[in-house]
């Protein structure tokens, strides 16, 4: 929730001609918070527009929610406090949008994301913080945004192993839970990369364990001759985290040689700091994304595993990659303003 001065600040900046990432960025050094929204933005100066103030209109202070309504969606939440909206609309066949109104509004409970951070040690924060200033720098400097192709992998089990970005518990505290799953069930690896028009892959490993040989299979085969087809080979900055099978000899002098001075990672002269998956689209959204479809439903063996990643894949649309780089832009800019820590999720 917005205070009157951070949407007083919100409108004068955007009158004054700043664009909507310039006043995310200015919003967060300033307030040090996340910054609003583009909708959130644009839905605040329409209403001081219209309006010519910047408050919440008041309401009637009749109750727009039967207390029936209100008690069974307190119950179930109660039976089952991991269920995610949708399934509650289903189960009590109620609107989506009036569980969210009576979670939020008038049960006051909120969605706590299970968010797995690596441990940072004391100089992570230094090189963390040089990395965002040399990424945003390069940003503004280079069109980094316009050329980098981000790249990740991550592994599937059948058995549907915790989704660390879609799960959440609703409450009024965070809470303390675990989550059990189930070990050896089969599993596939899989490759992604993006740019901010194009998605590459999802490429998938044969083999049970990523190396640098078919790490390196992946990118001379897969990778290489899409980048040809469109035209950026010459062109586009690969990035890559500081993975065993990314830093072997083998890859590094295939990276030298295909991108020369254009890739990003452990072994080239722009570094990716490590311990980081919060800066990188592939792990703050894409997989969180795509593990949230895949295993929607249980599923049923590896074939159907697959075509499930595949089909979730093609469902991060355009939109979706403009969204997400203006995020990652925004997310560099808060892990510099806060020292080289995390970014939390959102």
């Amino acid at each position: 929730m917005l205070t009157i001065e951070e949407r007083v600040y919100i409108v004068s900046a955007r009158l004054r001609g700043l664009s909507y990432i310039e006043v995310q960025q200015a919003f967060t050094r300033k307030f040090h918070k996340p910054g609003p929204t583009r909708a959130n933005i644009r839905l605040l100066l329409n209403k001081f527009q219209r309006t010519g103030n910047v408050a919440d209109e008041t309401r009637s202070g009749r109750p727009s929610v039967p207390e029936v309504t209100v008690q069974r969606i307190r119950e179930a939440i109660e039976r089952s406090p991991s269920a995610s909206s949708r399934r509650l609309s289903n189960e009590l066949d109620v609107p989506k949008t009036t569980i969210l109104k009576v979670l939020h509004f008038i049960l006051k409970k909120k969605a706590y994301h299970i968010q797995v951070l690596h441990k940072l040690d004391e100089e992570d924060y230094a090189s963390r913080q040089a990395a965002c200033d040399d990424l945003i720098a390069a940003s503004h400097n280079e069109d980094l945004m316009d050329h980098i192709l981000f790249s990740d992998e991550a592994t599937f089990h059948i058995c549907g192993k915790v989704n660390k970005h879609n799960s959440r518990i609703w409450g009024t505290e965070p809470p303390h839970t675990t989550i059990e799953w189930q070990r050896n069930t089969p599993k596939v690896n899989v490759w992604l990369g993006f740019t901010k028009t194009t998605v590459y892959g999802p490429f998938m490993f044969a083999e049970e364990t990523i190396n640098a040989n078919n790490y390196l299979e992946m990118l001379e085969l897969f990778l290489e001759p899409q980048l040809h087809q469109d035209g950026i080979a010459d062109s586009v900055v690969f990035q890559q985290d500081g993975a065993p099978p990314h830093f072997a000899l083998n890859v590094r002098e295939y990276l030298n040689r295909t991108f020369p001075n254009r890739w990003i990672g452990r072994g080239s002269a722009r570094l990716w700091p490590s311990r980081s998956p919060d800066l990188t689209p592939l792990d703050f959204f894409a997989w969180g994304f795509i593990k949230g479809r895949v295993y929607k439903t249980k599923v049923r063996d590896l074939q159907d595993l697959k075509t499930r990643i595949r089909n979730a894949v093609t469902a991060i649309s355009p939109a979706m990659l403009r969204n997400v780089f203006r995020a990652t832009l925004e997310r560099w800019g808060q892990c510099f303003e806060m020292n080289g820590g995390h970014v939390e999720i959102r």
